[in-house]
């Protein structure tokens, strides 16, 4: 037992040793601005009217998605030019896309549409490692986060029934996960106690699961499988604050 003790001990010292060395100890602190581009899902079908039913489904957005938040990062080591930081990020919608929804089915003997115009509202948190390389001027970066998203929309739609027309006020929400990618390049200003910082980055999203859309009889009807096929996963965002 001792021996694989000492054994571990070996192994684990200089590790720790090299941990306690490399600490930076610097804090990371701001706010943000990101700007995702509009969103628009695609033509959907099922059937071959009359012999089978027919269904045409559009959605779209219309407006960037203007978010802004906080931002919190902490270098937990670095050697020479290398640098590895932990990163939080929270951020809300500060515009309200509106959203644009057309469901139509046609059957024999039978005609169903929706049409649907709403607004969203879209928060997120991101939790990832990012790591820095500095360079003669900045520093530019590689970061990978896990992040979460909660998107409602409301809006007034309107269900024509074999022409007969019905109103009605409809919300519904899709909240998901998915991994951020994102490159960074960052500029920094020593201002005596602290260092000022601002940053650019590009971010893209992948790897989240998405409600399956079989458009026919039963998915013409707006829902949150349609509302996860639209949602925003690319943005470029700005961050100014302080590193302590």
């Amino acid at each position: 037992m001792e021996i694989k003790v000492r054994r571990m001990l070996r192994v684990l010292m200089p590790l720790v040793c090299t941990g306690i060395s490399l600490q930076a100890g610097e804090w990371e602190l701001g706010g943000s601005f990101a700007i995702g581009q509009e969103s628009k899902g695609t033509i959907s079908s099922n059937g071959n009217f009359p012999v089978m039913p027919y269904t045409v489904v559009t959605s779209r957005f219309t407006g960037l998605w203007y978010q802004g938040g906080v931002h919190v990062g902490y270098q937990v080591a670095r050697r020479g030019l290398w640098g590895l930081w932990l990163q939080g990020q929270y951020s809300e919608g500060l515009s309200h896309p509106s959203l644009y929804h057309s469901g139509e089915n046609y059957a024999v003997g039978s005609t169903l549409r929706e049409t649907y115009n709403g607004s969203a509202d879209y928060k997120s948190t991101l939790l990832g490692v990012t790591v820095t390389r500095q360079l003669p001027v900045g520093e530019v970066g590689l970061s990978l986060g896990s992040r979460s998203h909660d998107m409602s929309i409301s809006g007034r739609r309107q269900t024509q029934v074999n022409g007969t027309f019905t109103y009605d006020q409809y919300s519904v929400s899709h909240n998901y996960r998915d991994m951020l990618v994102a490159v960074s390049y960052t500029l920094t200003q020593d201002q005596g106690g602290f260092r000022s910082f601002q940053k650019i980055s590009l971010g893209t999203g992948f790897g989240s699961s998405i409600p399956a859309v079989n458009p026919g009889p039963n998915d013409w009807r707006m829902s949150e499988a349609y509302l996860a096929q639209i949602r925003p996963s690319r943005d470029v965002r700005i961050t100014l604050g302080v590193r302590l």
